[in-house]
Formats: C-alpha cells, sequence, structure tokens
C-alpha cells in the first residue's frame, strides 16, 4: 500500500448531514482534497487545537493523549487506510516501550491525537484515488487529467517524481502522451 501524507486545510458545517462537520484533507504534491464527514465532539476536539485554544479542562482526546504518554508510548503515524461504502477506516500507529502498536479507530479520532501529537496523517493510494478530488483556477472541482493544460499536466509529473510516486507519474507520463498525439 502506498500512502501519502496529508494536512487539515479546512472544516465547516455540513450542508449534507445535519449536526456534522466536514474536515477536507488536502495531500500537498497534487493537491488533491478529501472530505471527511465527522461529528461535533471530534470537529470540536480537533479545531480547539489548531486553533492553539486551551479548554479550561481536558477533552477526551487529551486525555487519550496524556495516558499515551504516560504509558511511554509515541505516536507514529495515523493512516486512513480505506474506504467502503462511503466509510473510512483508520489506523492508529504507537511505538510503545517494546513494540509498535496498530490500533483501528475511527479518522476524527486519529485526526484528533495526530494533531495533538503532532504525528504525520496519510492516506492510502485507494483512499486518495476513491475520495479525492481537485480543483481548478476558479474553485470548481477538476475530475480527470483532461481537464488539465498540458502545462499543468507536465509541472505536477514534476512534482510527483520529486517525490518519487512512480506511480502517479506513470498515469501523468501516459495522459501527456496522449494529449499531444492529439
Amino acid at each position: 500500500m502506498n500512502k501519502y501524507e496529508v494536512f487539515v486545510i479546512a472544516m465547516a458545517e455540513s450542508e449534507s448531514q445535519r449536526g456534522h462537520y466536514v474536515l477536507i484533507l488536502e495531500e500537498p504534491i497534487s493537491k488533491r482534497r478529501i472530505p471527511i464527514i465527522v461529528g461535533t465532539n471530534e470537529a470540536q476536539a480537533i479545531a480547539i487545537h489548531l486553533e492553539g485554544l486551551q479548554p479550561s479542562r481536558p477533552l477526551t482526546h487529551d486525555l487519550c493523549q496524556t495516558i499515551i504518554q504516560q504509558l511511554g508510548a509515541k505516536a507514529k503515524e495515523v493512516c486512513i487506510y480505506q474506504i467502503q461504502h462511503d466509510i473510512f477506516y483508520a489506523k492508529l500507529l504507537l511505538q510503545g516501550p517494546k513494540e509498535l502498536l496498530e490500533i483501528e479507530s475511527r479518522p476524527s479520532d486519529a485526526i484528533a491525537l495526530a494533531v495533538r501529537m503532532h504525528c504525520p496523517l496519510y492516506v492510502s493510494d485507494q483512499v486518495l484515488e476513491e475520495a479525492g478530488y481537485l480543483l481548478d483556477e476558479k474553485g470548481r472541482e477538476k475530475k480527470s487529467y483532461a481537464e488539465y493544460t498540458l502545462e499543468e499536466l507536465e509541472e505536477l509529473l514534476s512534482k510527483v517524481i520529486a517525490k518519487e510516486d512512480y506511480e502517479s507519474a506513470a498515469r501523468l507520463r501516459s495522459a501527456i502522451e496522449k494529449r499531444k498525439q492529439s
């Protein structure tokens, strides 16, 4: 499984699911974005930490962070590894004193811990392919390489090669060749 680092870039109230929020993750090389619906409590836990606010009492995710640290473990990474029937699945990897622990988690809880514990957040290639989307210069979603200019494709190719993502590079080269032949 290939994985790509992503970053939380935005959060807003969900228009499709009342009482929930949409969390937007972005892969910085391809600029593909992944929307994930999260509950109010998880959205609040993520937002409070990202905004640098200090609640008067620890939230549940703060408690989990303290427990992990008191047990001598360190968060290594969070990986959203699968999407099935519009449900995302994630794992939290913890380096314990003696072994690496892989803990199944809801993505929202894993992200809330990741932002607190300053560990990288990844998505699998399957998640990026199935849930990721691109925006054009006017903020509209791009759905395929056909919607890119040749220059944009070549710039994207340079970025994925620099990241040593050779599978994406092969797909981009193919799209560029088709474009040049037409």
